[in-house]
């Protein structure tokens, strides 16, 4: 299972990597760069591929490696406008993921990637979540309840030459959010759904070429709100988990799996 979540890890680095690599942006507009910002917070927004369910009553662990495709329709038109041959219809997003579960049905959870690659492309990115579950301790229901508060700030470094100048772009983005979360445990599978409600910022720096913003300026923001749904269900074999999960973001699709490790 680690060597695989290591290979989740690597593939996910080389291919946000080539994936950055290929986006030429040049003359956004303030829409633009909205579309931006939405498609790139829907790919790297928090998740735990997990439904509404604590680890334990008392006390439960868990960590592992969530990672998947994001469609990226916007931003593929975009890169196409600087350069016809870029593919930017999707891109990845992926994390280590650990999770406590502690009395009164709290779980705490933590994502986070440091900064990796190289002097031409960088990542890095955390995120926090808490989830309470009352179901846990007041609620005598079929079905497990949840809400989560979560907050994930990613920051995204890479190279391109745009007009023939070579151009450095440094991207941040914050991303605050709560999850409304209902699940079904069948001990061995864990289906569930979730209704989320976001609010994002990015800011996009450059160094190098003015064509990058229609403004000529060499640096633009833009800020999002939205609501989104989610849909999944987590297999549970011993210590070994597996989850799969399909999320509708800022109007565009997310794929996400997980593998990980839980007692």
């Amino acid at each position: 299972m680690m060597r695989m979540g290591f290979l989740m890890l690597f593939n996910f680095v080389f291919c946000l990597n080539a994936h950055a690599q290929s986006i030429a942006l040049e003359n956004l507009d303030e829409n633009d760069m909205r579309n931006l910002v939405r498609e790139l917070s829907a790919n790297f927004n928090h998740t735990s591929v997990s439904g509404a369910s604590s680890l334990g009553t008392i006390f439960g662990f868990e960590v592992g490696l969530v990672g998947g495709m994001t469609k990226t329709p916007k931003i593929e038109s975009l890169a196409h406008e600087a350069d016809p041959g870029a593919d930017a219809k999707q891109i990845p997003h992926g994390e280590l993921i650990g999770m406590v579960t502690v009395p009164a049905g709290f779980t705490v959870e933590v994502g986070y990637i440091p900064k990796v690659g190289k002097d031409d492309f960088k990542f890095s990115s955390y995120s926090l979540g808490l989830k309470w579950t009352p179901t846990d301790i007041l609620l005598d229901w079929p079905v497990s309840v949840a809400g989560k508060f979560h907050l994930t700030k990613s920051s995204l470094e890479f190279a391109n030459t745009i007009g023939g100048i070579p151009t450095n772009f440094d991207y941040e983005n914050t991303i605050t959010a709560f999850t409304l979360l209902v699940s079904k445990n069948f001990v061995l599978v864990e289906p569930y759904f979730g209704l989320s409600f976001l609010n994002t910022k990015g800011e996009l720096d450059v160094t190098g070429s003015t064509n990058v913003f229609a403004s000529g300026g060499m640096s633009a923001s833009a800020s999002r709100s939205s609501t989104g749904w989610m849909l999944g269900a987590e297999l549970k074999l011993l210590v070994f988990k597996m989850g799969l999960e399909y999320a509708n973001l800022f109007d565009t699709s997310r794929y996400t799996a997980k593998l990980a490790f839980y007692f």
